[in-house]
């Protein structure tokens, strides 16, 4: 029978391997489309609002990591870390969508960057496992990924379909976090490895959702055909309107 500290020990191997491939996979996707928008000055935005987005939910996480209740803290860190890092959106409601689409990847990158540091120097300052710094530079990867499918299902799709990659990321995220809080809670190896299933899942449909995303984004911004047809459309109701009016 399998105990839970040699679960997370598999857990944290399948999230190093299958989660770092997952992760440079939809990186590219994301990439992809990224390099497909103008050029804007994202940076300083993203790392502001990445700040704020970490302070907001370290706030709003507390209470649970005071009274210990870690399988509501991983809902909760799902929900709440997904949630603030959709802040631009509300900031610079009057920007392009494309630039807002920026800024949410933005503000999960430098989010993930943080707290991976500060997770990183606990690691080395508790003297745990070097290989756990491997996780957390997965994480750094999915916090950013995460991010890119909320925003592009947000603004890419219509209807309730919007919030399917927001409902993805915050699943994800507290699956991820689940086995470990698990087994702090005293749950069973065969529950915590059961979770870790679960996780890995959603870790292995994380490039579709990132690729599906980054489609859905390319929306955000006309392609050059469509520009060029609409300026020739104008031009020619505006020609016709001269014409009628004209004595």
């Amino acid at each position: 029978m399998l105990t839970p500290e040699k679960v997370i020990e598999y857990y944290f191997g399948i999230i190093t391997v299958v989660g770092g491939l997952s992760v440079l996979l939809a990186i590219k996707y994301t990439l992809q489309r990224w390099r497909s928008f103008p050029e804007s000055g994202w940076k300083v935005q993203g790392f502001a609002f990445g700040i704020l987005g970490l302070v907001v939910a370290s706030f709003l996480e507390a209470p649970l990591l005071f009274l210990k209740t870690w399988i509501a803290l991983a809902f909760a860190a799902g929900i709440i870390e997904e949630s603030v890092k959709l802040l631009p959106l509300k900031f610079f409601g009057r920007s392009p969508e494309w630039e807002r689409w920026k800024l949410v990847i933005g503000a999960g990158l430098f989010l993930g960057i943080v707290e991976g540091i500060m997770y990183t120097a606990g690691i080395f300052a508790l003297n745990q496992e070097p290989y756990l710094v491997a996780v957390r530079v997965v994480l750094m990867g999915l916090h950013t990924i995460w991010a890119a499918i909320s925003v592009g299902f947000l603004l890419g799709e219509t209807g309730w379909k919007r919030f399917t990659g927001l409902a993805f990321s915050m699943v994800a995220h507290a699956l991820y976090d689940l086995p470990s809080l698990a087994m702090v809670d005293g749950y069973s190896g065969n529950v915590i490895a059961y979770l870790a299933g679960l996780s890995t899942g959603f870790l292995l449909a994380t490039p579709l959702m990132a690729k599906k995303a980054a489609e859905l984004a390319g929306k955000l911004v006309p392609e050059e055909g469509e520009e060029t047809s609409e300026v020739r459309e104008n031009a020619e109701e505006t020609e016709e309107s001269e014409v009628t009016s004209s004595p």
